[in-house]
């Protein structure tokens, strides 16, 4: 408890201390405090779509998007077509002119387009507990939007992972890698035998180039030219630190209609291409972090 003498204070700076205390009673911060630097503080939840790195890909491995990437820290696999990962800064994301934000890719790759959504904290409970918007990038009108995917744990060690679609579409996953079965590629934290993702599909990123003699795979320079994470051709890679940039004025509602946010607190970042390109196995995102650019 503190005690004052009044006959040591003047009226004014007695205000001053009775209102300094009643702000440290109460708990009333600052909400836009970037003691992080601007990087990701918190990860809420992530859940690998199944892909080849499902073994690799570790529930604790979430730390390596939190702070600021380095050499020493690895990355983040997302998987196949749906996987996510939904983190937080610890300050609202003022929306600006340009860019916000940037998201960190795993460099030296193919682009394996992740598209990332963007939540404020309306709220004020520091929760991801309201409303996702799309950022929009440059195949936003040939997406499938309010798309889902639900795969199929192999039934045996020798079969595959099937799955199925909104649009009727049904299919098998195929293993080009660590054996002659995607059945290894269920990821161990699923705890049941089917799994279902939503989200917006992109187009194909592969085109198939192969000949009777070889099996060649590529994706046009062009094809996705900007507003995806791991999109190494885009205009808004910076490939001096592996990041793409993003602007939060390119965010729709679930309609594909314009918002206007002033600013945002969390990001979801989701592989959004549903392919398997021959050896190179299915497309899968990964990321290594974020970082707010108007810090």
């Amino acid at each position: 408890m503190l005690f004052l003498n009044p006959k040591s204070f003047s009226f004014s700076a007695l205000l001053l201390m009775l209102s300094i205390l009643m702000i440290s009673c109460n708990g009333n911060t600052p909400t836009d405090t970037k003691s992080s630097a601007g990087y990701l503080t918190k990860v809420f939840s992530y859940v690998y779509a199944p892909g080849q790195h499902s073994l690799l890909a570790k529930p604790a491995d979430t730390s390596n998007v939190v702070g600021e990437p380095n050499n020493n820290k690895g990355w983040l696999y997302l998987g196949g077509f749906g996987g996510y990962v939904v983190a937080g800064f610890d300050h609202n994301v003022v929306n600006g002119d340009g860019d916000d934000f940037e998201v960190y890719a795993l460099q030296g790759a193919s682009p394996e387009p992740g598209i990332v959504y963007v939540m404020p904290d309306t709220n004020g409970d520091g929760l991801p507990n309201e409303t996702w918007y799309e950022l929009k990038g440059n195949q936003f009108a040939n997406s499938h939007r309010n798309y889902w995917v639900r795969y199929y744990k192999a039934a045996t060690a020798t079969s595959n992972i099937t799955w199925k679609d909104s649009e009727g579409t049904k299919g098998e996953l195929i293993s080009h890698y660590n054996g002659d079965y995607s059945a290894g590629w269920w990821w161990p934290a699923s705890t049941t035998d089917s799994i279902t993702f939503h989200g917006t599909r992109l187009p194909d990123a592969y085109d198939n180039n192969s000949n009777a003699t070889t099996e060649y795979w590529s994706v046009p320079q062009t094809r996705f030219a900007w507003g995806y994470a791991k999109n190494l051709y885009g205009t808004d890679y910076d490939a001096s630190i592996g990041a793409n940039k993003f602007d939060i004025a390119n965010a729709v509602d679930s309609l594909g209609n314009a918002v206007v946010l002033p600013n945002i607190r969390f990001i979801k970042v989701q592989t959004a291409v549903l392919q398997q390109a021959g050896w190179l196995n299915e497309v899968s995102t990964e990321i290594r972090g974020a970082k707010d650019l108007r810090k």
